[in-house]
């Protein structure tokens, strides 16, 4: 049977991969882990994690990792390991033939810092995971405070999930966490929110940083309408009659704005 010069050189091609490929798994088995690449992929933005706190972690799995045949080595462990850590998102781990280990890092991005009523400090992240400050930094995020008693353990690394529907979270920090996300959600209240106050009625209160008024919404009930009537009345009502007009702007009442006037020399509630 006539062969065809074509398929004699895909076969030739074919074979010269898989040669290619057995060599180079076959150094691959016998590479030893020289060097370990961290990066921590976000460290512009925030500083929870540092290389070091990444190192002494693999250490805590293989102690002495550099010299280790690659091939034995378990990325998986290692991985479960790395998020064990509080304030890491996502960890990618990958080998590479010339014997490094890479590891990419991403570092939970809080929406909130949420302070109790006992002084006790957490934050909230995108994902809805509650888990501790860090005495190393700092981000600058909405600030929640006032009267809020949940209360969380966060030894050995132990994080939540703000989720009330499941029971995780008090109700009050999964309340914080869905207005938050409103707010960062909308470039108008992103930009202009600064404070969460939880008043002892359990109504909740905000601080806007332009203006010398205090929102209230009342209750969460209907949260994002109310919201949205605010946002309304800031455009169509405060830029005619001032921004300093009313010490108190309310939607707590359904389909109602109630507004409270500024005394001559009433300032801005303290918190």
């Amino acid at each position: 049977m006539k062969v065809s010069k074509r398929k004699v050189l895909k076969l030739a091609a074919a074979l010269s991969l898989l040669l290619m490929m057995y060599l180079a798994l076959n150094k691959f088995h016998n590479t030893r882990c020289d060097s370990i690449d961290i990066v921590i992929k976000d460290s512009l933005e925030a500083h929870f994690v540092e290389s070091n706190e990444v190192l002494d972690l693999i250490y805590s799995v293989i102690p002495n990792i550099q010299g280790y045949k690659m091939d034995s080595i378990n990325i998986f462990v290692l991985k479960n390991k790395l998020q064990e850590h509080p304030f890491i998102r996502s960890v990618a781990i990958y080998k590479t033939i010339s014997g490094k280990l890479k590891i990419d890092v991403v570092q939970r991005h809080p929406l909130v810092m949420v302070i109790n009523n006992e002084g006790k400090s957490y934050y909230i992240d995108g994902d809805g995971i509650i888990f501790p400050t860090s005495d190393k930094y700092s981000s600058q995020v909405i600030v929640a405070n006032g009267f809020i008693k949940d209360k969380f353990d966060f030894s050995n690394g132990k994080i939540y999930k703000a989720d009330y529907k499941e029971g995780v979270s008090g109700k009050t920090t999964y309340d914080i966490f869905r207005l938050s996300q409103l707010i960062l959600k909308d470039d108008f209240w992103r930009d202009q929110i600064e404070q969460i106050f939880v008043n002892s009625s359990g109504e909740y209160e905000l601080v806007p940083m332009l203006g010398l008024q205090i929102l209230s919404i009342g209750s969460m009930e209907d949260y994002d309408k109310k919201m949205y009537i605010l946002k309304e009345f800031y455009f169509k009502g405060l830029r005619k009659t001032g921004w300093n007009t009313y010490s108190r702007i309310s939607v707590k009442y359904k389909n109602q704005i109630v507004c409270k006037k500024r005394s001559a020399n009433n300032n801005k509630d303290i918190l």
